[in-house]
């Protein structure tokens, strides 16, 4: 059986995943979907529109009004969306994929016969530190 969450888990605010209390949570590996919307009164004359993400664990993938914006994995986590947005409401959607540390360290919590993944090199335990997983944020849209 899978671990993690069998429904979508909403959240009301940016979290590390690895300090959640349910463990679905805390040891996920996988992806996870953000969903928002912003409002632009007016669109910036001349200006670009630049999002960035702040912080998060690993690979972040952004679409600005159901368009492609851009894949980041390295500082900064920034991408120009100036030709995504428009004027009013806009829908901003962000994937976030994280490593697979934390699934292997709480496997590792586990009685031998439940673990569900095998690394041929596997520098983890159960003592092992959890990484910070998701999307930390701040999430910032600035128009310069």
């Amino acid at each position: 059986a899978q671990r993690g969450p069998e429904e979508a888990v909403v959240l009301e605010a940016l979290t590390d995943w690895a300090e959640s209390e349910d463990e679905r949570i805390k040891y996920y590996s996988g992806t996870a979907f953000y969903d928002n919307t912003f409002m632009l009164d007016k669109l910036p004359e001349s200006a670009e529109v630049i999002i960035d993400l702040g912080e998060f664990t690993a690979m972040a993938k952004v679409t600005v009004n159901g368009k492609y914006a851009g894949g980041l994995w390295t500082p900064p986590y920034q991408l120009d969306i100036s030709d995504l947005v428009r004027e009013g409401e806009n829908e901003l959607k962000i994937e976030i994929v994280n490593t697979w540390v934390n699934r292997i360290i709480g496997d590792m919590r586990l009685p031998e016969a439940e673990r569900k993944i095998w690394a041929p090199v596997n520098p983890y335990d159960a003592e092992s530190p959890l990484q910070p997983s998701g999307l930390l944020g701040p999430v910032t849209i600035r128009a310069f």
